[in-house]
């Protein structure tokens, strides 16, 4: 299994088929990929000996192993077929609509066609425009329901405060507290008469502990606050896959003047030398912010891989 490399051992074949290898970060895709193939000496007929077949969207655009592997090192033994998916003649009606109205314009064009893109000379955000985004919109006593994303981190727990109108989320205000309990206090100026508070946290805040017996979910449960929480937090790229995807849409609107971390977060943060979105050791720092809406946004909007059913039928 992909998740557990070390265990691709104690067969022997004469050719692999890999799926979706680019889903994996570039390391563990060169680990992969080397158990694989070493597990590919049985002895064949074939005109070109062992082969190894990798079917895969280059997920990781020029930071991933695919793009290494078969364009940067490649050799006379290496072969590219780019199938864009317009080729598949079994599509469903608007499927590849669907995938360009929900992703943004670079990874449509990385899904659909197969082109490797760069994930990393753009800012991680790279369609969020404070004047394109930007609304007036405030928080109102009659709004009902409002949905709290939240990082979680000593000395610097980072809050947007969000509600949705016509299916779309609209950022109206942030804040940041010491801790959790800080967090909740300061969450209180906003409970109105029969108002539903959600909160989406930082899924890891669930084994942080601030005191001997409670968990920071624990706690903001006690407070009387609603939570909505995957048992994981999302994997980082399908994360801002999610944000970006409103974005390119306008889709995601934000109170700018009320917003200004927020704001200042979506416009700087960019990619590390590995490829991921720029961490920071003091908090709050500004992917704090970036992750506390990201988890919001995900929890509610993420874009999981699009799925089709054909009727081929396939006879023995």
């Amino acid at each position: 299994s992909y998740d557990n490399p070390e265990r691709i051992v104690a067969y022997e074949v004469a050719h692999s088929i890999v799926d979706e290898l680019d889903t994996l970060p570039r390391v563990k895709a060169e680990l992969v990929w080397r158990k694989i193939t070493e597990r590919n000496r049985q002895k064949c007929k074939h005109p070109q000996g062992n082969t190894v077949g990798c079917v895969s969207t280059p997920d990781q655009g020029y930071s991933g192993f695919i793009y290494k592997r078969w364009f940067k090192q490649a050799t006379e033994h290496h072969e590219v077929i780019k199938a864009p998916t317009a080729s598949n003649p079994y599509l469903p009606s608007g499927y590849i609509e669907q995938i360009r109205q929900n992703y943004d314009a670079v990874l449509a064009d990385l899904y659909l066609n197969g082109e490797i893109v760069s994930l990393q000379q753009n800012k991680v955000y790279h369609f969020f425009d404070r004047f394109d985004h930007h609304t007036d919109r405030i928080l109102y006593p009659e709004d009902k329901e409002i949905m709290v994303g939240v990082d979680f981190n000593v000395g610097g727990c980072c809050a947007v405060v969000s509600v949705v109108e016509e299916g779309n989320p609209i950022t109206v205000s942030e804040f940041v507290s010491h801790d959790t309990r800080d967090f909740c206090q300061r969450l209180d100026k906003y409970r109105e008469d029969d108002r539903r508070i959600v909160v989406y946290p930082d899924a890891s805040g669930s084994s942080q502990r601030t005191n001997a017996s409670l968990s920071d979910i624990d706690i903001i449960r006690e407070a009387g606050f609603a939570v909505d929480t995957p048992r994981h937090n999302p994997p980082i790229r399908d994360r801002v896959n999610a944000v970006n995807g409103l974005l390119s849409h306008s889709k995601w609107l934000v109170n700018t003047e009320n917003c200004p971390n927020l704001t200042e977060s979506l416009e700087a943060q960019g990619y590390d030398i590995k490829g991921q979105p720029e961490k920071f050791s003091e908090h709050p720092a500004i992917d704090d912010w970036v992750d506390a809406a990201g988890y919001f946004i995900h929890r509610r909007w993420s874009l999981g891989r699009l799925a089709f059913q054909t009727d081929i039928g396939f006879s023995p």
